[in-house]
């Protein structure tokens, strides 16, 4: 038997008995954020279909600091692929469902943010800022804010 750095030969026969293959593998680089182990427990619950979820996934892609995502629904149609109501359907929901919230417009386009239990892009410690911010949407829009079984 020879052993060389990629493979192990028997010299008799000149059987390969194992060789190394390298793999290629594409590293992607860029933003990160921090998810959420118990969020993501509670989107595999919410019954998602792919389309939802491919809107979903693209969203933790593109998000910026503080949750924000400004990207319009057709600009995510195109990058996946899908119809422009198929995007503004999944939205529909993931807003439904509380995944996501409804910001305040810029210009003609809506924005959105990411609840914080399912993910935080920034700092750990913005994350109650993030809450925060969120609940006085809500207020600004006419909801009530319960948190604990008490009303805020």
């Amino acid at each position: 038997m020879k052993l060389d750095k990629h493979r192990l030969v028997d010299t008799e026969t000149g059987e390969i008995i194992y060789t190394v293959i390298e793999l290629k593998r594409k590293y992607y680089s860029g933003g990160f954020f921090m998810a959420m182990q118990e969020g993501f427990i509670h989107i595999a619950k919410l019954g998602l279909t792919g389309e939802q979820m491919n809107v979903l996934f693209l969203i933790f892609g593109k998000l910026d600091f503080e949750n924000w995502l400004r990207l319009s629904q057709t600009d995510i149609a195109k990058e996946l692929g899908m119809h422009k109501q198929h995007v503004n359907r999944a939205m529909k929901v993931l807003v439904e469902k509380g995944v996501i919230h409804k910001g305040p417009k810029v210009g003609s386009m809506l924005t959105y943010r990411l609840d914080p239990n399912f993910g935080v892009k920034g700092r750990a410690k913005n994350e109650k800022n993030i809450r925060r911010d969120i609940d006085a949407m809500a207020r600004e829009n006419g909801l009530k804010v319960i948190q604990g079984g008490k009303e805020d």
